[in-house]
């Protein structure tokens, strides 16, 4: 494989914390809006009749169009840059949300979804092609974090935001108001990125690089890229099965109230967001003791996989056990994010978008599928707790895939 650019990271530039910053609150918008349908599943499922299959149906649905714009995003942004192609992602679903607000059926909720999930994949193409242009090697774990750990803080602001929007309603349409609220929120982001991101940060920009361009296509050469194709199978199917499922197996398998669902949510995701930042500090701090940067990645990849192994003890879980085991679930899950971007971001440099977004892809088709699948079961078995115990299997996959198959010259 031909060489990627060289990084303007090799300079970073004290704007690179401000940019992370920005990241993280596009990744705060993209979650409020994604999470929105979690925190309000009961409802809508009681407005249009609906069993779990069909609402898993929803966010297969979702995750089938997530697929889609993943790929469409990933060839614009490296062809076009971040600067222009992010704000474009973000109107598009901040408008999907807030028309979700709007919708006078289970058809048309479905449209809506399929509509934010093509343009929310536009956050990661975009964030993580952005997070390499700032951050040197040795940061990119903790530029990540912040970057990622936006999805644990949309997940904390969205029930607050939900709570007031219903907090006099009492017809039983009402739910709508918080995706309308919520859709609204994204539009301010735009103007953000474009009066204080300064140009110069994002410094191998397609408009002014000069480097080759390596084809696309020797990325399919790449051993690293199917290894990551494992990582990422295993990264997102125990946070996203732990994002739809638990909301449901809080209120529907063990009687909470809507106030203590949203609660308890708020507090896994607080908890996960605390690790999210812990990986990138780790990784950080392992490399200034001297640990190969591989290493420091693998050691702290190693410990957020045993965390999301607790989700086994679910079905074996007394009186007062539930909430611990969730919340240690959630601390390890959100930071395994971490280091598959960084791993990601190892591959190609010009080609980055189209990386991401064809992981992506790969990863959203299987989502869509896991989705069904797992809502069709949790009918069947009448309840969600079994779908919940397995989640972690694919991540102990990865990490097994990480340390058998990458490179060892490149282990660095």
């Amino acid at each position: 494989m031909t060489p990627s650019p060289p990084d303007a990271t090799d300079r970073p530039s004290a704007w690179r914390w401000w940019v992370c910053g920005v990241l993280l609150l596009a990744t705060t918008l993209n979650y409020m809006d994604r999470i929105a349908l979690n925190q309000l599943s009961k409802e809508i499922k009681h407005e249009f009749r609906i069993s779990n299959t069909p609402y898993g149906i929803l966010e297969s649905g979702f995750q089938v169009a997530f697929g889609v714009g993943a790929v469409v995003f990933g060839v614009v942004v490296d062809r076009y840059g971040v600067r222009r192609v992010y704000p474009v992602a973000v109107v598009g679903w901040s408008a999907a949300g807030f028309l979700t607000g709007y919708a006078d059926g289970y058809w048309a909720v479905f449209g809506c979804r399929m509509m934010l999930g093509v343009f929310e994949a536009g956050n990661w193409p975009c964030g993580i092609r952005t997070v390499r242009q700032v951050m040197s090697r040795d940061e990119r774990s903790l530029g990540n974090s912040i970057f990622q750990s936006g999805t644990g803080l949309g997940a904390i602001v969205t029930p607050p935001v939900i709570a007031v929007c219903l907090w006099w309603a009492t017809d039983p349409t009402a739910w709508r108001l918080p995706f309308r609220v919520v859709g609204l929120i994204g539009f301010g982001w735009v103007l953000l990125w474009w009066f204080t991101v300064p140009r110069r940060v994002l410094a191998d920009e397609p408009a002014t690089s000069t480097a080759p361009r390596e084809p696309f296509a020797a990325v399919f050469r790449d051993r690293r890229f199917w290894v990551l194709v494992a990582v990422i199978v295993g990264v997102n199917t125990c946070w996203h099965t732990f994002r739809v499922w638990l909301p449901l197996h809080l209120r529907e398998d063990h009687g909470y109230t809507p106030e203590q669902s949203l609660r308890f949510n708020t507090l896994y995701f607080v908890v996960a967001d605390v690790g999210s930042w812990l990986v990138g500090f780790a990784v950080v701090g392992l490399r200034r003791a001297g640990l190969p940067l591989h290493a420091s990645r693998m050691w702290v990849f190693a410990f957020g996989v045993l965390f999301v192994t607790a989700s086994a003890a679910l079905p074996f879980a007394g009186p007062g056990w539930l909430e611990p085991i969730v919340l240690v679930t959630g601390f390890g899950g959100l930071g395994l994010f971490a280091t598959y971007f960084a791993l990601s971001q190892e591959i190609s440099g010009a080609n980055q978008g189209k990386v991401t977004g064809t992981l992506g892809c790969i990863n959203s088709l299987y989502l869509a599928a896991l989705y069904w699948v797992q809502g069709a079961f949790s009918d069947w078995a009448g309840g969600h707790v079994r779908v919940l115990a397995v989640a972690w299997v694919p991540a102990v996959v990865a990490l097994i895939a990480v340390l058998a198959f990458w490179p060892k010259e490149q282990n660095k």
